[in-house]
């Protein structure tokens, strides 16, 4: 029964991160038409994100390493719930920016302790389950996607639907924390040579751990192509309006969903490297199919498959990184490939948002392709991971 009620509570603090993430992705016109920014502006704003959430990683990585990840993890689940009240009363884009900030460091802050404590449960049921608990995470965004849909189809403001969806998720991270399986700390803060040997060992590996936060990143930067961008895409590409636009992540998410229910399967037969590779370049045949869609429809179908390709690339990579160096640097290891992986992911769609100086968004959004190929050329070295 523990195990089970452990693997529903994770479930949740993967269905909070997904789901505060779409909230805050489908209120970005409203909020960018308060505050007053445009594209460029808006872009340069995202990149703090990517500090918050850095910063938050290598903070989270020793706590999981010193004190656990369910302890860990229950905090993250908190700060990610308060991180909406900043988009929430943003009135400037100084406090939009850092308000951008925090929605960065709440997301890394649940992020690496939620990993953590899904490759906990996966040990302690003895099969492969790790992709599972990615699932919940678009099974989060499809959901604050939907209740974005209606409350502002509604009428009702960001700052009455982010207030109200704080207030939840908060309440919700502490009543389910005692769920978690009880704290594992791996790091042996009281023998001194053993830690200096063992720091020594791991940074042999360092090497292996950038380049799977480099992949990593790409495809998370795939992901926020449309994470931050489908709402805009289709209101100022499709011309649709802003609750209808609000579909485009709901159908990504979809495709997200669909493609995590089976990949647990696709890798016991075909293998991890399957995944990680067409995975990708189906996601970058997406995207480039979005310079040239004609329809809001079309646009619809390109970012399910978009949302289908891409769905097992980052947890499969976060699986290899786990297995990188020393056990007593797990938590760490994990973080700095996460960190980069949101360092980049998170400012990513700064760099969209400056390509629209030069070109339309519908073109802008096409460096995914480029992206899309690297992983899927890169694998061939991730192979070489040390297990």
């Amino acid at each position: 029964m523990s195990l089970l009620r452990s693997k529903i509570a994770t479930s949740f603090y993967f269905l909070s991160g997904g789901g505060s993430l779409a909230l805050w992705a489908v209120h970005i016109p409203l909020i960018q038409e308060k505050v007053g920014v445009d594209y460029s502006a808006l872009g340069l704003l995202l990149m703090i994100s990517g500090l918050g959430g850095f910063l938050a990683m290598q903070i989270a990585g020793w706590m999981v390493d010193h004190i656990g990840a369910r302890t860990t993890t229950t905090l993250g689940g908190i700060t990610i719930a308060l991180s909406l009240l900043g988009p929430a009363f943003a009135s400037s884009p100084f406090w939009l920016g850092l308000a951008i900030f925090g929605i960065g460091f709440g997301l890394s802050a649940v992020d690496v302790p939620m990993n953590a404590a899904a490759l906990q449960v996966e040990r302690a049921n003895k099969k492969p389950i790790f992709t599972f608990f990615h699932l919940f995470w678009s099974l989060g965004g499809l959901l604050g996607a939907g209740i974005g849909f209606v409350t502002i189809g509604a009428g009702f403001t960001q700052e009455q639907t982010l207030v109200v969806a704080c207030i939840v998720l908060a309440a919700l991270s502490i009543l389910l924390s005692g769920w978690l399986l009880p704290n594992e700390p791996v790091a042996n803060s009281d023998d001194k040579v053993a830690n200096k040997a063992s720091s020594k060992a791991n940074r042999r590996v360092l090497g292996f751990v950038i380049l799977a936060g480099l992949m990593s990143a790409s495809g998370a930067l795939i992901e926020g192509v449309a994470q931050d961008w489908s709402a805009l895409y289709l209101s100022d590409i499709q011309g649709v309006s802003v609750s209808l636009a609000a579909w485009g992540l709901a159908t990504f998410n979809i495709g997200m969903i669909l493609g995590r229910i089976f990949i647990d399967r696709i890798v016991e037969r075909l293998g991890r490297g399957f995944v990680i590779r067409w995975g990708s370049l189906l996601a970058a045949g997406a995207i480039f199919g979005q310079a040239f869609s004609n329809s809001f429809e079309l646009s619809l179908l390109l970012w399910a498959l978009l949302g289908l390709g891409i769905s097992g690339v980052v947890p499969q990579l976060f699986a290899a990184a786990s297995e990188i160096g020393e056990s007593s640097h797990s938590g760490r290891n994990m973080a700095k490939v996460v960190g980069i992986t949101y360092a980049g992911g998170l400012a990513g769609p700064s760099i969209i948002g400056l390509l629209t100086n030069f070109f339309p968004l519908n073109i802008a959004i096409g460096w995914g392709v480029l992206l899309g190929l690297f992983v899927f050329l890169a694998y061939k070295k991730l192979e070489n991971l040390p297990k």
